[in-house]
């Protein structure tokens, strides 16, 4: 199987990649400020980050990315789609590091490193349209999803409800990462995965969303 992009798996509790982590509290490399959700108005939950590391996670000129979402019990807010305020991935340069603003008042998720391991996957079949495939890109598909990292960065998203690639500036947004909800726990519906995009137009701007199995 041939990748068009660089493929890394993201392993859970795999030798740790600096600031390649999931839980517990953010490791800021500069001013971070605590995102609120624009829906309710409390504190997000802090999901996970990733580092800038060269020939693997291209985030520069930034250092790190922190993704987090609402998890407010009271509330529902649309935590799943990138535009509705209540997710947010927020890019830090380096600088002083120093965390600012109110933090949620639930339980930090558990602390689970991340490792990088080299891996493949079937591009051209994890990009076919399933409105217009034939039946064996189907089938090509689901082995496809089958061998692909359920985490990793690089490659193409694995979509669990259907290609819901973002646009951003009237251009398709760049994959950078996709998390899956286990073994980290993470309430990305029933057992989902996260995914994590970036602007090509303004690579300032990251966006987040989540699809549930």
């Amino acid at each position: 199987m041939i990748s068009t992009a660089p493929l890394w798996a993201l392993v859970p509790g795999g030798p740790g990649v600096p600031l390649a982590k999931v839980g517990g509290e953010p490791e800021p490399v500069g001013p971070l400020r605590w995102p609120i959700c624009r829906m309710c108005g409390t504190p997000m939950r802090f999901l996970f980050q990733l580092p800038h590391v060269p020939g693997k996670v291209d985030l520069s000129p930034f250092a790190a990315v922190y993704v987090f979402q609402c998890e407010n019990p009271d509330t529902a807010c649309y935590r799943a789609f990138p535009d509705e305020g209540a997710n947010a991935a927020v890019p830090v340069r380096t600088g002083e590091p120093k965390v600012e603003g109110e933090r949620p008042k639930g339980i930090p998720y558990n602390v689970w490193t991340l490792g990088f391991a080299p891996a493949e996957e079937d591009t051209a079949a994890l990009s076919v349209d399933v409105n217009e495939a034939t039946d064996e890109q189907l089938r090509a598909l689901d082995r496809a999803q089958e061998e692909a990292p359920e985490s990793k960065v690089g490659g193409v998203a694995g979509w669990l409800n259907g290609d819901a690639t973002l646009q951003c500036c009237d251009a398709p947004a760049h994959f950078v990462a996709q998390l899956s909800a286990m073994p980290f726990g993470l309430d990305f519906g029933d057992n989902g995965r996260g995914y994590l995009f970036r602007c090509q137009r303004q690579p300032e701007h990251f966006h987040f969303l989540s699809q549930g199995a």
